[in-house]
């Protein structure tokens, strides 16, 4: 609360004593002096004038105290109001209170009995002038500290390094009232180089004409002794420091005083930010500070402001390969996929011409081709779909159908795979449930799962398919287990199932073959149809794999 500033006339005055008479004849004084008087006979009184809702607060106090015990007592009720050392306070004593004791209650004035009506409402005045001068400066002081919080916040409102180093030299120039401002970095995998000027007619690309090699050594002082550097007028040899490079510069830019500042981050500085005036000026340490406070914000955002332009630009490259690496797989797939289309199909011609022509280790050795090709046409689609997933290029047609039908297709067609396994794989009997979903994307999903349960169950084994509907939450899902008796995965491992080209350990060491590509679509696809994949398994005790999908899309 800051007292009010109206003329000394017109003041309110409170009067606080123990003594009837004394306040009495203090209160008439001053209103023959032509101040409003408010009277406190206890300290409850005194509080309630000094109030923040009170009808005429007044601007200044005045302590009746015949002892040290009475000047105590109205300090500290002074000190209820929290105004203490706020508001002026006039005090009034005999001669029996030691001077130590005055001393530590800090009056505004002081005043021996007799009271003098000429020296009352001077001492009263004065007491007056002073707070309200008090309260100007700290109202200036405030104002300065709001304008350059304002530059601070443009510096982290922004991640351009010339941006923000704009908004402080300008700004800096603007609230200090000065000619010239400047910014000189000398550029490092900090921050970049920048050298860059303001006068009072706007932003201009120059630097100070102080040279690099008298820049970097004074920044580098400045920064290790944490302090600034105020030339009140450069060509005053008792006022300016024994620098002739400064000298020479400021002379050169034509400069009268400066203000320099260390710019810098952890150990080392990294440039200069420099106010300068074309008149001498004596810099206080409130705009010393502040412009240090400004400076190290800069120095901040800089380095901010650098890495993130270096990851936004390590973002972009990554982008540009992820794109150039889309497109080169597309293109390699589909120049490959065309070879070995045509030979599959002649290699199909071949094995089945239906005469028998072909010797048996031929066929046998035809045989071997076939599969081979086959795998690698599959390794090829398979990328092409990790490609496109990636691209976001995958299109789904959407249609309701029956699950369990799927589910039919599915197993009927891996049925001579696992007979040739000795592996008993069977559906048990499901009931029908209709699903919202791409049927192709789905039935690849399934084939893949069920395709490895029976790749990696020994002979004599089983994999059993199960589908039921769950409701939970309000939403009703489809769920289909694949279970098998399998040689089960290390526990460790089975949180990197999902990840592209990854293979269990044991299934490497039995020479399983596989590319580490089916989890990975099947997870991508499954989560495209608002689904989760489960993984549950156990080194050689077998693995459950768990689909959910929501019934409806």
């Amino acid at each position: 609360m800051e007292t009010a500033t109206v003329p000394a006339a017109q003041a309110p005055v409170a009067v606080a004593g123990d003594r009837p008479e004394e306040r009495a004849e203090a209160c008439s004084l001053l209103r023959a002096a032509g101040f409003p008087v408010r009277e406190a006979a206890d300290g409850e009184s005194l509080v309630r004038l000094l109030a923040p809702d009170a009808p005429a607060q007044p601007g200044a106090v005045i302590i009746l105290a015949a002892c040290e015990a009475e000047g105590d007592h109205w300090l500290e009720q002074l000190a209820r109001t929290g105004l203490r050392g706020r508001l002026p306070v006039v005090l009034v004593t005999g001669g029996s209170i030691p001077p130590e004791r005055i001393a530590q209650w800090d009056p505004s004035e002081f005043l021996l009995r007799p009271l003098q009506p000429e020296e009352l409402a001077l001492r009263v005045r004065a007491a007056l002038a002073r707070n309200s001068q008090r309260a100007e400066r700290r109202g200036k002081t405030e104002a300065l500290r709001g304008r350059t919080r304002r530059i601070s916040e443009a510096i982290r409102g922004s991640h351009d390094p010339l941006a923000m180093s704009r908004n402080v030299i300008a700004g800096l120039g603007e609230v200090f009232g000065v000619e010239h401002s400047w910014i000189l970095t000398f550029g490092d995998e900090r921050v970049p180089e920048q050298a860059l000027g303001w006068s009072a007619d706007g932003i201009r690309g120059t630097a100070p004409a102080l040279a690099e090699e008298a820049a970097r050594p004074l920044a580098a002082r400045l920064w290790e002794d944490a302090t600034v550097l105020t030339v009140p007028d450069h060509r005053d040899p008792a006022l300016a420091p024994s620098c002739h490079p400064l000298a020479e510069s400021a002379a050169r830019d034509g400069l009268r005083s400066s203000l320099i500042v260390p710019l810098g981050h952890g150990a080392s500085a990294f440039g200069l930010l420099w106010l300068g005036t074309d008149a001498p000026r004596t810099w206080t340490p409130l705009e010393a500070s502040l412009v240090q406070h400004v400076a190290g914000n800069l120095a901040h955002g800089l380095v901010q402001g650098q890495l993130i332009t270096a990851q936004r630009q390590v973002l972009e490259r990554l982008r540009d390969l992820d794109r150039a690496k889309n497109e080169f797989v597309a293109t390699v797939n589909h120049e490959l996929r065309t070879p070995l289309s045509s030979i599959i199909g002649y290699l199909d011609l071949i094995i089945d011409d239906g005469e028998g022509r072909l010797p048996e280790e031929t066929s046998r050795m035809l045989q071997v081709v076939a599969r081979n090709a086959h795998r690698l046409h599959q390794l090829v689609e398979d990328v092409l779909m990790l490609s496109r997933s990636d691209a976001q290029q995958i299109r789904q047609s959407i249609e309701k159908f029956d699950l369990n039908t799927v589910l039919r297709s599915v197993v009927a067609t891996m049925a001579p795979a696992a007979a040739a396994g000795d592996l008993r794989l069977r559906l048990e009997d499901p009931e029908p449930v209709q699903v919202e979903g791409d049927r192709a994307q789905l039935e690849q999903v399934f084939t893949n799962i069920i395709s490895n349960a029976v790749k990696f169950t020994p002979s004599g084994g089983s994999v059993t398919v199960t589908l039921s509907s769950t409701a939970g939450d309000g939403v009703e899902r489809a769920c289909v287990r694949v279970a098998d008796s399998g040689i089960g995965i290390p526990e460790d491992e089975v949180p990197k199932l999902y990840q592209r080209f990854f293979r269990g350990s044991n299934a490497t060491a039995a020479a399983i073959q596989g590319t580490g590509l089916g989890l990975a679509i099947v997870q991508d696809l499954v989560h495209q149809h608002g689904g989760e994949l489960l993984v549950d398994s156990r080194l050689g005790e077998g693995t459950t794999v768990s689909v959910e999908l929501p019934v409806q899309r």
